[in-house]
């Protein structure tokens, strides 16, 4: 007998990919329009977000809570124009800023800040701006305020009839104004006062008009390093008491660094010497120095003052002593100081005459642009005198020559000729030595600025040229900047308004620098900031569409130049200027309460095979919302229509600020929207459409046994997003199986599940097709082998008597050859002795698979 041999099959087919990790989902939102007028109604747009993406996927149960419903009233919720989407409703009561909560089962809350705005052309609040903020210790010595009328929303606006404002400072010891009331005058917008610089420190000033709020702005005025003190210069250093011969005295207000300083108010200074020998003289009124004036004042904005001195005449008839020092020193409040010396010889020599040779010795001094004192010039020489040195010997007094430094009178009236190496420096005047006189005060008229490099004084006398190095303190060209700016915090268009120029010391610098500092710098420079303009110069401006100007003369030391412009159009622009080595430009911007904007809001991704919304509303010039005046028509216009569809026009109607329009996208890119409308600038907006095609994954389960179930298990995830998706719409197509049931959609967790029973066919093909949720249809197929097949059996006699072809009756258990050949058993006995029969045996009953078949081969043997 002859058998075909059964051979035992076990196929298990499944196709295992992890599904996409669960995580909470976000809100995502768009605002309708995104800026809200007081009284109106608008739409809070709500849907699934991740990584910046529209998720389709349903908000189920949402609630809104508003933080302040005087200032935001929830309305309703109600569904969006998708399945998706949820359009809060609010209504804007009144102007302020509050938040709406989000919140949803499965989603992390959301808080969105909102702002509501009015709506007004009428001043309900005053703006104050002060130039320059800053001053120096040598600048200019009185600013300007300006107050200004706005809107509620900031911007200028006219007076409807004439507002008086009331303007007042505590630091009266810093700043004087002008003014303590100003009138903005009806159809005007904005009033100009000055303040006068009378202190150091900050100083605060408050303006007020009747129903608007207080409002104020800081000065600050720099102060000069301490400690000042009052420095006591006294020339020539040598005298002889019998020659009658002068000398001067100066004093000069300077810093904690020496260098001279402008003083905020009058400085008197008493000048004393002190009697290097008082037991000479006891008497009163004996006085050994005689001044021309023995009190000095250095006035407000000076820092200087100086006199005359004389030594007493045969003062060296009341000392032994061969010559003396005095020390002349100086007197007065609150201020340090510091004298100086000079020395007196007492030999008894006839007076010197001449025209040199001369000493100059040189004074700081600021380059004010005023006459400042730069030095004193004296004739003094060297000269050889006996001296007794002793006692006497033998009758003959003990003597030495002694070299001696003596004055020289002038012979006549002369002039001294002195010049200078920058002469935009200081412009020495020449001074005239008066015929017996030995000493001289050099002024010279300053510039505005110091050189970069030393500066030398060159003075002729009886001995030819000689050079000293002059020492001026002043702000240095390169380092200075033309400043051109409005006086007032903001201009309204097609009006005039008032333009401050003026030079800033330290601003070159400022801008090649990036420095650290603190609010309280105690390193700051007191020197740097506004100062005179440096030369007589003509102020031009470049031809501007914006901005209407004429040229403004300058002369030299002007603190300021105020000019008047005129606005000619909405917008900003930037205006350029010229001026003998300066240039520049400047930032003019206009605004009105008019609209002036065109402003879209709308999703930043959208999702193709999707609809959304997007707002189109009013702006002014400073982004706040505002009404139509009139019917407007605005353009869509779109560089690419296979993208987006879009209407062509909208309208948005006089008395609303905004309209909505649905944006349909078809396919993806990146297209530019354009809005066009008369007198409003173009418009342009990016808008980003991206396809995102659903990943799918598809399990097959089960035994893969003929007539059995096969579970197929599709998974849909997108990598571009974290959040699983639900409501696909689901398509399956088999081949080789009878479907028993199905899901059309996907779960909540993104899986759709569907039964088949294997029938007749050896392999059964599933195949799926996901489409829906905005996203482009992807499609996944997997093919699954069946076991155990129903075959036929043949049983052949093996003396070859008989053939008895025998077809075993099948049913929906089993399908098995009848003879089992001792292969089989040895492979199940070793399976059973490897412990790995029983797991098998789990999975596929062949136990009583085997029964069967022994009753099946019973019943052909009684047979």
């Amino acid at each position: 007998m002859k058998a075909v041999i059964p051979i035992l099959c076990l196929l298990s087919v499944a196709f295992v990919i992890p599904v996409q990790a669960q995580t909470t989902s976000e809100f995502g939102f768009q605002i309708h329009p995104e800026k809200l007028l007081e009284n109106t109604e608008g739409i809070i747009q709500v849907f699934v977000t991740s990584n910046e993406l529209m998720v389709p996927k349903q908000i189920d149960n949402l609630q809104a809570i508003s933080s302040d419903n005087e200032i935001i009233e929830i309305l309703d919720i109600v569904d969006g124009n998708d399945q998706f989407s949820k359009n809060v409703l609010v209504k804007a009561k009144k102007p302020g800023i509050t938040s709406i909560a989000l919140a949803a089962p499965g989603f992390s809350s959301k808080e969105i800040s909102i702002e509501v705005s009015n709506n007004n052309n009428h001043p309900t609040q005053i703006l104050m701006k002060t130039t320059p903020e800053k001053f120096p210790i040598d600048g200019p010595k009185f600013g300007y305020v300006a107050i200004e009328l706005a809107t509620t929303g900031g911007l200028p606006t006219i007076a409807p009839e004439d507002i008086s404002i009331s303007l007042e400072t505590p630091n009266n010891d810093v700043i004087k104004l002008k003014n303590s009331e100003v009138v903005i005058s009806k159809g005007e917008y904005y009033v100009l006062t000055e303040f006068e610089i009378i202190g150091t420190g900050d100083a605060i000033i408050f303006a007020e008009t009747e129903g608007m709020n207080k409002i104020s702005s800081i000065v600050n005025v720099l102060e000069a390093t301490k400690p000042l003190q009052l420095q006591l210069y006294v020339y020539p250093k040598y005298f002889n008491s019998y020659s009658a011969t002068t000398g001067y005295a100066i004093v000069q207000l300077i810093d904690g660094e020496g260098v001279p300083v402008l003083a905020e108010e009058n400085i008197e200074i008493n000048l004393e010497v002190e009697n290097p020998d008082i037991s000479i003289n006891t008497s009163h009124d004996f006085e050994e120095i005689t001044f021309e004036k023995k009190k000095l004042v250095i006035e407000k904005d000076s820092y200087s003052d100086y006199t005359k001195f004389t030594p007493r005449p045969n003062l060296g008839e009341f000392t032994d002593q061969a010559e003396q020092s005095y020390n002349m020193f100086i007197s007065t409040d609150d201020f340090l100081t510091k004298g100086d010396s000079f020395t007196i010889l007492h030999d008894e020599i006839g007076a010197l005459e001449g025209e040199g040779p001369s000493v100059t010795e040189v004074l700081p001094f600021l380059t004010s642009g005023k006459q400042e004192i730069i030095a004193v010039t004296y004739y003094e020489t060297e000269i050889e005198v006996s001296r007794q040195t002793g006692g006497s010997t033998q009758g003959t007094t003990n003597r030495e020559l002694v070299s001696v430094t003596v004055p020289v009178k002038a012979k006549e009236n002369h002039e001294i000729n002195i010049s200078s190496s920058e002469i935009d420096t200081v412009n020495p005047i020449n001074p005239i030595m008066q015929k017996g006189e030995s000493a001289v005060v050099v002024f010279g008229q300053t510039g505005t600025v110091a050189p970069e490099e030393t500066m030398e004084l060159y003075i002729t006398d009886n001995e030819g040229v000689k050079t000293e190095q002059a020492n001026p303190i002043g702000p240095v060209e390169n380092d200075i900047e033309l400043i051109v700016e409005p006086l007032i915090p903001m201009i309204l268009a097609e009006k005039e308004f008032p333009t401050i120029a003026f030079l800033e010391d330290g601003s070159a610098d400022e801008a090649e620098e990036v420095e650290t500092t603190t609010e309280d710098d105690e390193d700051e420079d007191p020197r740097l900031g506004a100062t005179p303009f440096i030369d007589d110069a003509i102020l031009t401006f470049s031809a501007n569409e914006f901005v209407d100007t004429d040229s403004e003369t300058i002369t030299k030391n002007q603190p300021y130049a105020v000019m008047s412009m005129v606005s000619k159009e909405l917008g900003t622009s930037k205006l350029s200027f010229q001026m003998s080595g300066f240039d520049g430009e400047t930032d003019i911007v206009s605004h009105t309460t008019d609209p002036s904007e065109m402003f879209l809001s709308y999703p930043k991704n959208i999702l193709s095979n999707s609809k959304t919304s997007a707002t189109v509303q009013l702006l002014d010039s400073i982004g706040n919302p505002v009404y139509s005046k009139e019917d407007m028509k605005i353009k869509l216009v779109s560089n690419n229509e296979e993208v987006v569809k879009i209407p062509n026009e909208i309208i948005i109607e006089k008395g609303e600020y905004f309209t909505t329009f649905e944006l349909e996208a078809i396919n993806e890119g990146k297209i530019e929207l354009a809005l066009l409308s008369e007198n409003f600038d173009l418009s342009k907006y990016d808008i980003n459409v991206v396809d995102v095609s659903p990943i799918l994954t598809l399990d097959l389960g089960g035994t893969m046994n003929y007539n059995e179930r096969i579970e197929a298990k599709l998974s849909v995830s997108i990598p571009e997003i974290t959040t699983s998706l639900s409501g696909f719409e689901v398509e399956w197509l088999v081949d080789g199986g009878e479907v028993r049931q199905f899901d059309e959609v996907t779960n909540a967790d993104g899986i759709a599940i569907m039964n088949v029973i294997a029938n007749d066919k050896e392999q059964v093909k599933i195949t799926v097709l996901v489409s829906g949720n905005g996203l482009s249809s992807s499609e996944l197929s997997k093919t699954a082998t069946i076991l155990n097949m129903p075959i036929a059996e043949v049983i052949e006699d093996s003396n070859e008597e008989q053939v008895v072809e025998q077809v075993l009756p099948m049913d929906t258990n089993t399908l098995i050859f009848i003879i089992i050949p001792v292969a089989v058993g040895g492979t199940i006995f070793f399976l059973k002795r490897t412990d790995r029969l029983y797991t098998i045996t789990e999975k596929i009953p062949i136990g009583d698979k085997i029964e069967e078949i022994k009753e099946k081969i019973s019943d052909i043997r009684d047979r």
